[in-house]
């Protein structure tokens, strides 16, 4: 219960959440200068770590641009990314393991076949995998540590995408299937 519990206060406070940071985009639009700040920023970082993505297309990915301050880049650029994963992380679990409270939940879960399953529980891991690395290198705060692990990340991100891109079009399409009112009242309880 107490699981359960929690699991929806997170997900209330998720899209609370994602509500205001919507209408705070929404208010905040990077001037070019700033733009070209983190942009700057960017490629001073990338002087000193090669490894790292180039600009743009880690930009087109992860909305590097809205960054806001240039201190501690790369810990943001991480963050950015962290951003990124947690609804995929957060849709992907409530289809593992729907509360059986959500109806949302329960109508998704029954969306995709055991196979397609399979290869999200794969993804899933994948980037939880990746999300804890964000969490432990935060704790470490080195930069050549958090430089590797921004590539490694996207590197992931741009095979993963690939196979999140078709699950999620599935799970979107689900909503537009008709199920009698009664079937889906029987299969809720």
């Amino acid at each position: 219960m107490a699981t359960k519990l929690r699991r929806h206060y997170k997900r209330v406070l998720h899209k609370s959440l994602k509500k205001l940071l919507s209408a705070q985009q929404i208010l905040y639009t990077p001037h070019k200068s700033e733009i070209a700040m983190i942009k700057d920023a960017y490629a001073q970082v990338k002087k000193e770590h090669p490894i790292l993505p180039e600009f743009d297309k880690i930009n087109h990915e992860f909305e590097l641009e809205l960054i806001e301050q240039e201190a501690f880049l790369l810990r943001q650029i991480k963050r950015k990314i962290g951003q990124k994963f947690e609804p995929v992380l957060d849709l992907f679990e409530s289809i593992l393991n729907p509360d059986t409270n959500s109806f949302s939940d329960m109508y998704e879960c029954r969306c995709l076949t055991n196979g397609e399953k399979k290869i999200l529980l794969d993804v899933y891991r994948h980037l939880m995998e990746q999300y804890r690395l964000i969490m432990e290198t935060d704790v470490i705060g080195d930069d050549k540590l958090d430089a590797e692990t921004i590539r490694k990340i996207y590197d992931l991100w741009q095979q993963e995408k690939k196979q999140i891109a078709p699950l999620m079009k599935k799970i979107r399409e689900c909503w537009q299937k008709h199920f009698e009112p009664k079937e889906i009242l029987e299969y809720l309880g």
